[in-house]
C-alpha cells in the first residue's frame, strides 16, 4: 500500500526582538521541522520573523524548511535600525523599540498576506500579532520562553490585584500577598507615556488571545504543578516544550580558540566557580567592585564573565570597566561573550553563580552544576525560589534588596556551594535534575504533542494520531 503523501503546514514565528527570546523559537523550529515527516504526516516549514540587526548574525542557521524573514519597523527618532534589538540598546530606549515594533503590525500583517501560513507563534510582548492572524482566519498560539512558575506568578498578581491574594506556593512567594503584588505590579508598569498598548496588558492579552492553548518553554517533570496553575488560571491547556537546549557541537570554542577550555583543563574536578549574569545585563560600578572583592575572598577559582555597555550606550549607573586596581589572583575575567554550556559542562565547573534567568537555570540543571543565587530583576528572584525548592540551588547571595550584595556575602556563599559540608548532597541532587532535564530534553513526545495540537488547529495532518 502506497505511503500517504505528507501535507505541508506552514508556521510563521515570531519572539520577542531579544536574542534571549529569538534562540528558543530558532531551536522549537528546528524541532517541529525535524520531527514532523516520519512521524506526522506533515511537512513543515517555518518563517522566522525579526528585524535584520537581529537575524544577520543567525544567517547560518536558514535552510530550505527554517526560513528567516526580515520585518523592517518604521523609524522613530533616536533609533535606527541598527538598534532595533535589545542587544546594545540603551535602557531609556526600550519603551521606543516596543512602539517601534507595535507600529509595525501592518507590515507583519503584509507579511502574513505574503507568506500564507498555517499558523502564527508569537510573543507575549507582541498581543496584536494574533489579531493580525485572526484578520486573516489563520490561527495564532503564544509560546512562552518564561517558566510556567514566573508565568504564573504574574497572572495571578494581576487577577488579583484589586484585592491582593497570596501566591498560592509559599516557596515561590516573595512575601505577603500585599509584597507578592507590588513585585508584579512593577514588572509590568515600566510605560513612558508613549506605549501603543499598555504594559500591563500585553501579558493578559497574549494569553487571551492564543488559540485554544498556550505553549511554554519547560520541563513538565520539574514544573508540572506550575504548569496546572498557569493552565487553571488562563483557562486553556498549556503544552510544554522541553527546555530547548541548543546543542552547539563544540563550535562554541572556535570563537576563543580554546583559551577558556585549556584555562578550566588546568583545575582540579568541581573546583571552578563560573559567574555570570545574562546577556544584557550592566552591573553597576558598585555591584561590579563587590563582586570583584567577594571573589577574591572566596579564594576559588572563578570563572567571571563580565559585560559593558558600548561607549555611546546611555546605560545609566553601568560601569564602564573593572575596579580600579583589580588584578584577578584566582580567576579569568572574560569580556561580553563565553561559551556558557560548555564551561558549565566542563568537569573543572563546580558552581553557577548565577542571575537565574531561565535558560541559565535549565542549563545550569542541564550540566549538573549547583546554582549559587544571585537574582537581580524581573522574573529572576521567581526563578531563584525555584531553583531553591528544587534543591538545585545549592545557596544564594544574601541581599538587602534585589540588586543590592555585600562582597562578604558573596565570599561566604561561593565558598559553601564549592567546598562546604552540604557540596556533596548539592552534587548528587544536581545529578539527579541532570537526568531528569536530559529525559525531557530528549523526550520527542513533547514537540509531537505541541505538533498534534498546531495541526488540529489548522485542520492540518488529520493521519496524526490522538
Amino acid at each position: 500500500m502506497a505511503q500517504a503523501e505528507s501535507e505541508r503546514m506552514r508556521v510563521v514565528m515570531f519572539p520577542w526582538l531579544a536574542h534571549g527570546h529569538i534562540n528558543p523559537y530558532l531551536e522549537l523550529a528546528k524541532r517541529l521541522v525535524a520531527a514532523s515527516p516520519d512521524d506526522h504526516h506533515l511537512d513543515v516549514v517555518v518563517h522566522l520573523v525579526s528585524t535584520p540587526a537581529n537575524l544577520a548574525p543567525l544567517a547560518h542557521h536558514q535552510t530550505d524548511r527554517v526560513r528567516l524573514v526580515e520585518l523592517h519597523l518604521p523609524a522613530l527618532p533616536g533609533l535606527p535600525p541598527a538598534l532595533h534589538t535589545t542587544k546594545g540598546l540603551p535602557a531609556h530606549l526600550m519603551p521606543a523599540l516596543k512602539r517601534a515594533c507595535d507600529l509595525a503590525a501592518p507590515r507583519f500583517g503584509a507579511l502574513l498576506d505574503e507568506l500564507s501560513p498555517d499558523i502564527v507563534v508569537y510573543d507575549f510582548l507582541q498581543p496584536w500579532a494574533p489579531l493580525e492572524a485572526a484578520a486573516r482566519g489563520v490561527p495564532a498560539v503564544h509560546f512562552s520562553t518564561f517558566s510556567a512558575v514566573a508565568k504564573a506568578f504574574v497572572v495571578h498578581c494581576l487577577k488579583n490585584e484589586r484585592t491582593p491574594s497570596a501566591f498560592p506556593f509559599e516557596t515561590i512567594s516573595l512575601g505577603a500577598a500585599e509584597e507578592d503584588a507590588k513585585y508584579a505590579a512593577q514588572l509590568v508598569s515600566r510605560d513612558d507615556g508613549t506605549a501603543e498598548i499598555p504594559e500591563r496588558d500585553r501579558l493578559p492579552l497574549s494569553l487571551e488571545r492564543s488559540s485554544g492553548f498556550v505553549a511554554i518553554k519547560t520541563c513538565a517533570d520539574i514544573e508540572r504543578k506550575y504548569v496546572d496553575y498557569l493552565s487553571q488560571l488562563v483557562g486553556k491547556e498549556v503544552v510544554p516544550t522541553g527546555p530547548l537546549l541548543v546543542d552547539s557541537g563544540g563550535s562554541e570554542g572556535k570563537r576563543d580558540g580554546g583559551r577558556i577550555m585549556r584555562w578550566l583543563d588546568g583545575k582540579e574536578p568541581c573546583s571552578v566557580v563560573l559567574v555570570s549574569f545574562g546577556s544584557e545585563y550592566y552591573m553597576s560600578d558598585r555591584q561590579m567592585a563587590q563582586m570583584a572583592r567577594g571573589l577574591e575572598l572566596s579564594r576559588v577559582p572563578y570563572l567571571w564573565v563580565v559585560r559593558f555597555p558600548n561607549a555611546e550606550d546611555d546605560a545609566r549607573g553601568a560601569a564602564r570597566s573593572m575596579p580600579r586596581g583589580f588584578k584577578p589572583a584566582r580567576g579569568l575575567v572574560l569580556e561580553g561573550w563565553a561559551p556558557q554550556w560548555r564551561i558549565l559542562s566542563h568537569q573543572s565547573c563546580g558552581a553557577f553563580l548565577t542571575h537565574c534567568g531561565w535558560s541559565s537555570v535549565l542549563e545550569s540543571m542541564a550540566a549538573g552544576v549547583p546554582m549559587v543565587a544571585l537574582p537581580l530583576h524581573i522574573d529572576q528572584p521567581l526563578n531563584a525560589n525555584l531553583a531553591v525548592e528544587l534543591g538545585a540551588a545549592a545557596t544564594r547571595v544574601k541581599q538587602e534588596r534585589f540588586g543590592e550584595f555585600k562582597a562578604e556575602d558573596v565570599a561566604r556563599a561561593v565558598r559553601s556551594a564549592v567546598n562546604g559540608r552540604e557540596r556533596m548532597a548539592a552534587r548528587r541532587r544536581a545529578r539527579e535534575l541532570r537526568e531528569l532535564v536530559a529525559r525531557n530534553n530528549g523526550d520527542d513526545r513533547q514537540i509531537a504533542t505541541l505538533l498534534q495540537r498546531m495541526a488540529r488547529l489548522c485542520g492540518k495532518g488529520q493521519a496524526v494520531p490522538n
